[in-house]
């Protein structure tokens, strides 16, 4: 019995150890809340992190703690609102813009960031106004870019194409801008100069299908309808590729510029790759 008895008794030590342990364990995580995890700017570099290996989702919850420890860190706030237009949450990224805004309301990355928000929503109009905002801080080429989106979807395609080219007078090469001049042109009817910008395009880093079909677009326009099923086929199957020649041959017969960017756009979302406008770099968000 004794033996028995001393088995228990250590039994009940090693439980109380172990508890000990578990408690030890646990009490750094509470403390690391209150004191490293208390610093904002700390959580954001953590959000960072994530963010560049191209984690939004995680890099999303450390700026939301980041924010909650300092909700006057406008570094967070506007990291949130980027995150959420990543991932498609457009309103709650709108709703992080807005309180950015309510107490900056000249703070450049929040006037361009509202003004894409803005035009993923389908609000060129509302878009605009933020970028013309944000003006007085100067110009950039994601800035311009946006302009050129919303001019694009208003069916402004002369303005469009300067915002774009000023752009590129900005940042020479950027993928997302050429892209951009590139369908704007096809769409307004300037095929020949479109299609030699998209042929670059297409050859440029970071070049996937909605560059591709974008060029296949230009040359469906066109006319070339050889050309488009060609560079169709690099990633779609036969009967998408001849339903994308037969789009081009309508989007070539309208004469609303607004309306072909919405068709295009539209068709892109119902999952029937035919390029589009790009609004901004999703792996590059800053």
């Amino acid at each position: 019995m004794a033996v028995f008895g001393n088995r228990i008794e250590r039994t009940r030590m090693q439980i109380a150890i172990a508890a000990v342990l578990v408690v030890s364990a646990c009490a750094p995580l509470a403390h690391q809340e209150g004191t490293v995890g208390g610093d904002s700017a700390a959580m954001i570099r953590v959000g960072d992190t994530a963010r560049d290996a191209g984690d939004p989702s995680v890099a999303l919850v450390h700026y939301q703690r980041a924010h909650r420890l300092d909700p006057q860190n406008m570094a967070a706030t506007i990291r949130i609102a980027q995150t959420f237009n990543q991932l498609g949450a457009y309103g709650r990224a709108g709703d992080a813009w807005g309180s950015v805004l309510h107490l900056e309301p000249r703070n450049f990355d929040a006037l361009v960031g509202y003004g894409n928000t803005l035009t993923a929503l389908q609000q060129p109009i509302a878009a605009l106004e933020y970028f013309e905002r944000s003006q007085v801080h100067g110009e950039t080429a994601a800035q311009l870019n946006g302009m050129g989106v919303a001019h694009d979807m208003l069916g402004n395609a002369v303005q469009a194409q300067d915002a774009y080219r000023r752009g590129l007078a900005l940042e020479a090469g950027s993928l997302r801008l050429s892209n951009n001049l590139g369908l704007s042109l096809a769409l307004s009817g300037e095929t020949t100069e479109a299609i030699k910008i998209l042929e670059g395009v297409v050859d440029m880093s970071g070049a996937g299908i909605r560059h591709r079909q974008n060029l296949a677009l230009a040359y469906g326009i066109a006319g070339f309808s050889e050309q488009a099923r060609t560079v169709g086929q690099q990633d779609l199957d036969d009967l998408s590729v001849q339903r994308n020649l037969t789009f081009y041959r309508l989007i070539g017969d309208m004469r609303d510029h607004a309306a072909k960017v919405a068709a295009v756009g539209a068709r892109t979302e119902s999952g029937m790759p035919a390029g589009g406008l790009v609004v901004q770099n999703a792996s590059a968000i800053r």
